[in-house]
């Protein structure tokens, strides 16, 4: 499915979807999504050296820094297609989770469960990765992926 003909199915998901929406119906809405479902996937095999490599985090956990950003819109059916920057050095009481559609009480303990960043730098330290690069990336629900791919993707 292109994006054009997604974007008039999605429309149309919306107009329907909306009143279930709004009521906190999520499984009657997420049965009728448009979802893409490509007739291939690009895929090339990893053949490097972690030790030798730079890695990003990337989330869709709907993590944000609490004093320096806004969360996330989880009110909106389009949900939110921007994202946080999340520094290497962030610790577990700077961040916030903004995301409707997942039970934060694991997260909320330990954030690794949804962005193992603590992880990631002790595998840094160790020197089993190259480095974790210095800024990463959260982003929360998104169900407009014709404005997720047109308009944030290229930011």
């Amino acid at each position: 499915m292109d994006l054009d003909t997604f974007k008039i199915a999605y429309e149309k998901w919306v107009e329907e979807s909306l009143p279930d929406y709004q009521a906190g119906n999520m499984k009657e809405i997420v049965k009728k999504y448009p979802f893409i479902s490509p007739e291939e996937i690009p895929w090339t095999a990893y053949n490097g050296q972690p030790s030798n490599q730079t890695f990003a985090l990337v989330t869709s956990g709907g993590l944000y820094l609490k004093d320096s950003q806004p969360p996330f819109d989880t009110e909106s059916i389009h949900g939110d297609t921007s994202f946080r920057e999340i520094p290497k050095t962030v610790r577990q009481q700077d961040i916030g989770i903004a995301h409707a559609h997942y039970d934060h009480s694991l997260a909320g303990q330990d954030i690794n469960t949804v962005f193992p960043i603590e992880r990631f730098v002790e595998l840094e330290n160790e020197g089993i990765i190259g480095r974790l690069t210095d800024t990463n990336y959260s982003f929360s629900y998104v169900n407009d992926a014709v404005s997720l791919v047109t308009e944030t993707v290229p930011k």
